[in-house]
C-alpha cells in the first residue's frame, strides 16, 4: 500500500517534501501555426506557468524574432541553449526582451538578445523585484540601455527593489546615449539596493559602461569596460547620487576600463571604494567631480592615461575635489600630472586627503591649487619617480610628508599655510644641479627634518631646515 502512495505521489508530480515540482516547457509547444513572431507564444507559456505557481520556459538553438515579454509571475525561469546559440531577435517594438515588475526569484539565463531593429531600450528590466538575475546573457545593438535594475517599475509606478543583478552578462554595440531609457548598458538605479554585476563586459556601446545612480550597495567585481573605436567621451564605471534620503555606496572589485574618457567616475554623495582596479589608455584614470564623501582607493594601476591633459594646470589622470584616501595606487606610462586639489571651483574640505602606503606615481603630484581641496593633505609610505609634488596658493592648505620617496623628483611649491617633511622621506637624484624643494615664496612655513638627501645641489631655498637631515651631495666628474 506505501508503495502505491509513493507511486502516486510521484506519478502527480509531488516531492518528498509535499511540494510539488515546476513544469518545464518550451517556446515550440506556445507557437500557433502561421505565426513568424514568438511574442505571444512567449506571452502564453509564461501565462501558463504563471497558474502552475512558476517554472521554466526553454527556447532550443536557433533565432526567435521577439517583442517585448513581462515575466508576470515570480518563480520563472527563461532558459536557451546558450550564448550565441538561442538568439532573440527583437522585432521593432519598443521595450525589453524580458521585463519584470514587482517579482521574486525571476532568472534569465544562456541566451543572446539581438535589439538592432527596437528603437529603444534593450535587453532585460528588473523594476522593483527582488532575487531576480540575468545569468550568461549577451545583449547586442541595444538603445539606451541593455540590463536595468531599477526601484521603478516599467512603465510607472514604484517598488522595492533589492539583491538583483546581473553575472557572466555582456553588451556590445549600444547604438546611443538616448534621452529616454536607462542610458548605459548594464546600470542600476531609484534606490535599487544590494545590486550585484559580476564579470560583466561592455563592449564599443554609447554611454557610459556600467552606472549606478542612487542605487545604495552596489557592487561591480570582475567587471571589464572596453571601448576598442578611440577614446569614448563617456565612462567605463560611473556613480552618482544626489538625493539626501539614501545611503549611495558603490564598490568596484577588479574592474577594469580601457579607452574611456574617464575610467572610473564619482559625483555627488556617492561613498565609493575601488579596490584592485585597472584604467588603460583613458584620459582620466578616476575622476571625482564634486563628491561631498571620501572615495576610497586601493591597489589600482593607470596605464597610459592622460592624452589631452598634458598642458592642463588643474585637471589629472587621478583627479579629485574633495577628500580621497590612496594605498597601493600607481601609474605607469602616464601623459598628465595628478590632481587633488578642487579644479571644479567647488569648496574647502576639512577632511584629509590621503596619499599612502605602495603609492607610486610617474608623473607630478599636485596637491592644492588657488585655496581648493583638502585643507590638510598627508602623503605616507608612497614613491614618485620623475614627478615632482607641486602646490600653488594653498593658502590654508596644510602638507604633511612621511615616509616618502623622491627619485629624481622635487618638491615645488607657492605658498601654502604649512608643510612638513619629515619622519624617513628620502630623496635621490643623478641630476647633481637639481633642489629638492624648491619654494618660490621666502616666507619659512616648510620644515624638514629627520630626511636624507643623496645627489641633490641643495635640499632647499627657503625651508627650515631641522634635525636630522643628512644631505650627500656628489658633484659632476670634470
Amino acid at each position: 500500500m506505501a508503495q502505491k502512495i509513493s507511486g502516486l505521489l510521484l506519478f502527480f508530480g509531488l516531492g518528498i517534501s509535499g511540494a510539488w515540482a515546476l513544469p518545464t516547457v518550451s517556446i515550440l509547444q506556445y507557437k500557433k501555426s502561421g505565426e513568424t513572431d514568438f511574442t505571444s507564444a512567449a506571452r502564453r507559456a509564461i501565462d501558463y506557468l504563471r497558474k502552475q505557481g512558476g517554472g521554466v520556459l526553454t527556447y532550443p538553438a536557433g533565432r526567435f524574432l521577439q517583442g517585448p515579454v513581462e515575466i508576470t509571475a515570480s518563480g520563472i525561469t527563461i532558459r536557451g541553449a546558450g550564448l550565441d546559440r538561442t538568439v532573440i531577435v527583437r522585432n521593432t517594438q519598443r521595450g525589453y526582451a524580458f521585463l519584470a515588475n514587482r517579482k521574486r526569484n525571476v532568472t534569465v539565463r544562456d541566451l543572446t538578445i539581438d535589439c538592432d531593429r527596437s528603437p529603444i531600450e534593450g535587453g532585460i528590466y528588473f523594476g522593483g523585484c527582488t532575487n531576480c538575475w540575468g545569468d550568461r546573457v549577451s545583449v547586442r545593438n541595444a538603445d539606451a540601455a541593455s540590463f536595468v535594475v531599477s526601484g521603478l517599475l516599467f512603465n510607472g509606478g514604484e517598488g522595492p527593489s533589492s539583491a538583483n543583478g546581473f553575472r557572466n552578462c555582456r553588451a556590445s554595440g549600444q547604438k546611443r546615449y538616448h534621452d529616454a531609457g536607462g542610458k548605459s548598458p548594464f546600470i542600476a538605479g531609484d534606490y535599487a539596493r544590494n545590486t550585484r554585476f559580476e564579470s560583466c563586459t561592455v563592449t564599443d556601446c554609447a554611454a557610459d559602461a556600467f552606472d549606478s545612480d542612487n542605487a545604495p550597495g552596489t557592487i561591480f567585481a570582475d567587471c571589464v569596460a572596453r571601448q576598442t573605436r578611440g577614446i569614448s567621451p563617456f565612462a567605463g564605471f560611473w556613480s552618482e547620487g544626489e538625493q539626501t534620503d539614501s545611503d549611495h555606496q558603490v564598490t568596484w572589485l577588479n574592474c577594469r576600463a580601457v579607452g574611456f574618457t574617464n575610467g572610473f567616475g564619482i559625483s555627488e554623495r556617492v561613498k565609493a571604494d575601488i579596490r584592485n582596479g585597472t584604467a588603460e589608455n583613458c584620459v582620466h584614470a578616476v575622476r571625482g567631480i564634486n563628491h561631498r564623501y571620501r572615495v576610497r582607493v586601493a591597489g589600482f594601476m593607470a596605464k597610459g592615461c592622460g592624452k589631452g591633459l598634458e598642458n592642463a594646470e588643474t585637471d589629472g589622470v587621478l583627479s579629485f575635489t574633495g577628500p580621497v584616501t590612496l594605498t597601493n595606487a600607481k601609474t605607469s606610462a602616464t601623459l598628465a600630472r595628478n590632481a587633488f586639489c578642487n579644479y571644479a571651483g567647488g569648496f574647502y574640505t576639512e577632511e584629509e586627503t590621503v596619499i599612502g602606503a605602495g603609492c607610486e606615481f610617474d608623473r607630478d603630484v599636485l596637491v592644492s591649487y588657488e585655496n581648493t581641496g583638502s585643507r590638510r593633505v598627508t602623503l605616507e609610505g608612497a614613491t614618485l619617480r620623475g614627478g615632482n609634488l607641486r602646490y600653488y596658493n594653498g593658502h590654508q592648505t596644510e602638507l604633511l610628508v612621511k615616509n616618502t620617496r623622491f627619485y629624481n623628483s622635487s618638491i615645488i611649491g607657492a605658498r601654502i599655510k604649512n608643510s612638513r617633511i619629515t619622519a624617513g622621506s628620502q630623496f635621490v637624484t643623478t641630476d647633481t644641479s637639481r633642489t629638492a624643494i624648491q619654494l618660490s615664496m621666502d616666507t619659512f612655513n616648510t620644515t624638514v627634518d629627520n630626511s636624507t638627501f643623496e645627489g641633490y645641489n641643495q635640499v632647499s631655498n627657503h625651508a627650515r631646515i631641522g634635525s636630522g637631515v643628512r644631505h650627500n651631495y656628489r658633484r659632476q666628474p670634470r
